[in-house]
Parts: structure tokens; C-alpha cells; sequence
């Protein structure tokens, strides 16, 4: 719960800061209305920050396993290529090739966190 506070305490004062530091020192970017107002407009983007950083989180994490697997395609691909008693023929195995190595990978990886 002291978390989640300290999120929505942290991304209000981030929309404040950002938006107060915009209008002070970018050219162009100005403010004309009250200290009332500025606080509204920079809790609104506060409110959006919020909402929008575990969005991006997750689509950092859609991009790192799309990353990967390009990867580890081409890592498995050119596995093939150099060792003759490696057979993978056709993309369809190769995927799902590339599909359990990652998925072992990652749980491994799992596993290893939670023994530390």
C-alpha cells in the first residue's frame, strides 16, 4: 500500500516538476493561467503517467520476448547451419524450436531468481 502511495505521490510531482521545468526553460512552452489551474493540468498528467507506465512496462516486455526470439531464431538457425547432426527442416519446427528454448530459458530464470 506504501508503494502505491509513494507512485501516485512520485507521478503527480513528475506531471508538477516536468510541466513547471517545461515552462520555465523551453522556448515556447508558457503557462498564462493561475497557480490553481497549473496544479490541475500538471494532477491530470500526473493521473495519465500513472496510468500510463505499467502500459508501457508491459509493452517493454511484449518488445524484450519479440527481441528474443529473433534472436534466439537466428541463434538456432545458424546451430543448424554449422552442426550437421543438428536437423531442423522447415520454419515450423524451427519456431517451435525457438518456442522451447524460451520458454525453458525463462523459466530457468524464474526458478534462479527465487533461490537468491
Amino acid at each position: 500500500m506504501a508503494a502505491m502511495i509513494q507512485t501516485i505521490i512520485l507521478s503527480l510531482v513528475a506531471g508538477w516538476g516536468g510541466l513547471w521545468i517545461a515552462t520555465k526553460f523551453i522556448p515556447g512552452v508558457s503557462f498564462e493561467g493561475s497557480w490553481q489551474t497549473f496544479l490541475m493540468a500538471a494532477g491530470i498528467l500526473g493521473v495519465i503517467l500513472i496510468v500510463i507506465r505499467p502500459l508501457l512496462n508491459l509493452l517493454s516486455f511484449v518488445l524484450k520476448i519479440i527481441v528474443l526470439g529473433a534472436i534466439l531464431f537466428g541463434v538456432v538457425w545458424g546451430l543448424d547451419a554449422a552442426f550437421p547432426e543438428l536437423n531442423i527442416i522447415g520454419l515450423v519446427p524451427l519456431a517451435w524450436t525457438v518456442l522451447a528454448v524460451g520458454v525453458v530459458s525463462i523459466v530457468l530464470s524464474l526458478l534462479g531468481r527465487k533461490s537468491v
